[in-house]
Formats: structure tokens, sequence, C-alpha cells
């Protein structure tokens, strides 16, 4: 027969396992597909320049999704007000972050397929952010993503935001 003790723990077990299988890691977030495939195509071109990857960060890409909804908001392709410093100052404590950069820019809607290629494509010919998303300073990325409308067309905003 099991001592009590004995039998106790493996409860305990189980149930600490059970809750390790439940937790979602940090950086293993519910971002949607396509964000994913923005930050896929980023790491190939990064990787084809030499750089390491940069690694998906859930607290970034819940900043990204906000900053993606207060453009959509505004109606406006901006960092913030005035320009975004204190967002991203408070953004580069939270995350205990050296540096903070963010990447933001909007589309015509197309294909969810073809957002991810089409974004990382505008980023790519823009000489600003490209030096963002190649530079070797970052380190973890979030990509959040909003459609909306702006006058009749239907758009998508972008914000990839950056720490290192």
């Amino acid at each position: 027969m099991l001592s009590t003790q004995r039998m106790l723990r493996l409860p305990v077990a189980v149930l600490a396992l059970g809750a390790s299988v439940a937790v979602v890691p940090p950086t293993a977030s519910a971002s949607d597909a396509v964000s994913r495939e923005v930050a896929k195509r980023i790491n190939v071109l990064r990787a084809r320049n030499g750089l390491r990857p940069l690694v998906l960060d859930g607290r970034l890409e819940r900043a990204g999704r906000s900053q993606s909804a207060a453009m959509m908001a505004r109606r406006s392709l901006s960092h913030g007000k005035p320009d975004g410093r204190a967002r991203l100052t408070r953004l580069c404590r939270r995350m205990n972050a050296k540096t903070i950069g963010e990447t933001i820019g909007w589309i015509r809607y197309r294909n969810p397929r073809k957002q991810a290629a089409g974004i990382v494509r505008w980023w790519m010919r823009s000489p600003p952010h490209r030096a963002a998303l190649m530079s070797p300073t970052f380190k973890r990325i979030g990509v959040g993503r909003r459609t909306g409308k702006w006058g009749r067309a239907k758009v998508v905003w972008f914000s990839a935001d950056l720490s290192g």
C-alpha cells in the first residue's frame, strides 16, 4: 500500500504537468498568421544578410497590434502623439530593453496571403525601414496589423515593434 505522502505527490505532479502544458510561453502568442508570416519573411531577409533571426515576442506583438489599431482609429500613419517617443520609451522600460524601434506602414487590402509579401516589400524599398529591420541591434520582434477603411479604400495598417 502507498503512503499518504506518496499518493499526494502523484496528483500534484500530474497537476503541475497539466498546468505547464496549458501555459503559453511569451514567445508563442496568439498572433495571426499574416503577422507571423511578416516576421518570417523579415527573418529570411536577415539571414541572407548574415544577421541573426528576430525572436517573436508576445509583448511586442501586443504593442504592434495596439499601434496598428491606434493608426486605424486616427486614419493616419504615425508613431503616435506627438512623435511616439513617450509610448516607445514606456515599451522600452517594460521590455527591459536597451533599444526599441518601430516600423509602420499601410497597404491596400489584398488577399491575406499577399499582405505579408506586400508590406515587407514596401518596407525593404524604404531605406529607413530597411535599416531598422536589418539592424543587428534588434533581437526580438512583434508584428501587429489591423484592417479597416481609409476613405472608400479597404487598407491594412502594420506595425513591427523591435527590441534589443
